[in-house]
């Protein structure tokens, strides 16, 4: 499969790097260039762009990305902008994270379906690997 992630900080570029290792096409885009130059020669390709403006976002082959990944961490404005430009360019397959529960809400009524707030996944995950006791390796 195609991906685009859009937002390379700590969880886009894990995500984008782990997807290129198990064998899919990952594009990548960020607007500070320290996170593009942490990744170019991991992903196949990398940008350094606004996302928030949909001129920049059709510069990409949107038509050729089985699915679009909004991982931006920083900033909810910059998400949901990203992906309401992303709607705006008919793109259907879009997986948002959201920043807390206020921002999920937004993203659905967005009509985004596939939202991950990846902090509280990590939470209930750790959660359950120390009450198993699970000695194994926690990163």
């Amino acid at each position: 499969m195609k991906y685009l992630v859009i937002g390379l900080g700590n969880f886009g570029s894990t995500l984008a790097t782990t997807l290129t290792d198990m064998g899919h096409s990952v594009i990548g885009v960020d607007n500070n260039e320290h996170c593009i130059e942490e990744v170019k020669d991991r992903i196949d390709l990398a940008y350094i762009m606004d996302a928030t403006e949909r001129v920049s976002l059709k510069s990409l082959p949107l038509d050729e990305i089985d699915c679009v990944i909004v991982a931006i961490g920083q900033s909810m404005d910059s998400s949901l902008r990203t992906v309401a430009s992303l709607k705006e360019l008919k793109v259907t397959n879009i997986i948002a994270r959201a920043l807390d529960l206020t921002h999920s809400s937004i993203l659905k009524a967005m009509d985004i379906n596939k939202i991950v707030i990846p902090e509280s996944y990590a939470a209930r995950v750790f959660a359950e690997k120390i009450i198993g006791n699970d000695s194994g390796n926690m990163l």
